[in-house]
């Protein structure tokens, strides 16, 4: 018989997979341990880190460990308890009208349920916090990856508190992305210039490697690959509610720390509490005590677009900021 498509995807998908050595170990060790360590693993980081990637190695483990992997995407389903408990069968490979946790309490073997782009499906994440998981027999492991880490209401519920780990998924290492761009034929004489853009962001570095397979004598130069630019943007902000919020994140990107009374400043209104809200709840905006900040290359890519796209708003939110703190100088 002939080969599947399929077959040769997933291999070339493992070839390309480099790195997230610890995220799995982790879960090999969920897989192999008597009891699993943890009942839910929420994998959480911004568009384009690499959740789908890891996901599809989760499963390709599990089925080297001889254990059942369920994989469901939330995309593929409406947010609603009747269309997931649907979708779900049919992963399962049953019929719709079954209860799925019933299925599953027929396993007698370990099985890991993998649910993929957690973030849409927030309309549910009470019932499923509350009432479909506690209903999974014990020897379900349950993956959720989405944008966002989990809501307050699971980290402070003295229950899930020993059932739930918290895997963040960041940038891989320089190491990790000179080997992934090595393994890609990007020249070496560019490694270092494409290292310094992407910051080892799986997307970024993905997608500049591609140009080089597209481009013969390709040299990759930020403010001259406008549509990498783009495609980057588009993962971190899917939308953005009105002009001033877009203009409130193109100020944040061109400060190192920013801080509601700086952004009121920068935006040049009187208060930015809310402006300043709507960028503390984005996925791939960081906390700290002195303020906010953009992951790196979010910051890399938004200033790149502002650059190229609007040059006169871009002079003049570096002209507010440098009159911001000049006046911060002492006497």
């Amino acid at each position: 018989m002939s080969s599947r498509l399929i077959d040769r995807l997933n291999r070339a998908r493992r070839q390309r997979f480099i790195g997230r050595d610890a995220e799995l170990a982790l879960f090999v060790h969920a897989l192999t341990a008597p009891e699993p360590p943890f009942f839910v693993l929420h994998v959480h980081g911004p568009g384009g880190v690499g959740k789908s990637s890891l996901l599809r190695r989760f499963a390709r483990l599990a089925q080297e460990a001889g254990v059942a992997a369920v994989t469901l995407d939330a995309r593929n389903v409406e947010p609603t308890t009747a269309a997931f408990q649907v979708g779900l069968c049919l992963a399962l490979g049953g019929e719709p009208d079954r209860p799925p946790a019933e299925m599953l309490a027929q396993r007698t073997q370990r099985t890991v349920l993998l649910i993929d782009t957690y973030e849409l499906l927030a309309p549910l994440d009470d019932w499923l916090r509350d009432i479909f998981l506690p209903e999974l027999p014990e020897q379900v492991v349950t993956v959720l990856a989405g944008r966002h880490p989990p809501t307050p209401a699971w980290r402070a519920d003295p229950g899930w508190q020993p059932l739930l780990h918290t895997l963040p998924l960041r940038n891989l290492s320089p190491q990790e992305g000179r080997a992934y761009l090595t393994q890609r034929n990007v020249p070496l004489d560019d490694l270092q210039a494409v290292l310094d853009f992407t910051h080892s962001y799986p997307l970024a570095l993905s997608l500049v490697a591609d140009l080089y397979d597209q481009r013969p004598g390709f040299h990759f130069k930020p403010l001259e690959s406008p549509d990498v630019v783009k495609l980057l943007l588009e993962q971190f902000l899917q939308r953005a509610p009105g002009p001033a919020h877009r203009a409130a994140l193109e100020a944040c990107a061109l400060v190192r720390v920013t801080t509601e009374s700086l952004l009121a400043e920068l935006m040049a209104v009187p208060d930015a509490h809310d402006l300043f809200e709507w960028l503390r709840g984005l996925s791939f905006i960081e906390t700290r005590p002195g303020g906010l900040f953009p992951h790196d290359v979010a910051r890399e890519v938004l200033v790149a677009d502002l650059r190229w796209r609007n040059p006169n708003w871009y002079a003049e939110l570096h002209r507010r900021a440098r009159a911001h703190f000049m006046r911060r100088l002492p006497e």
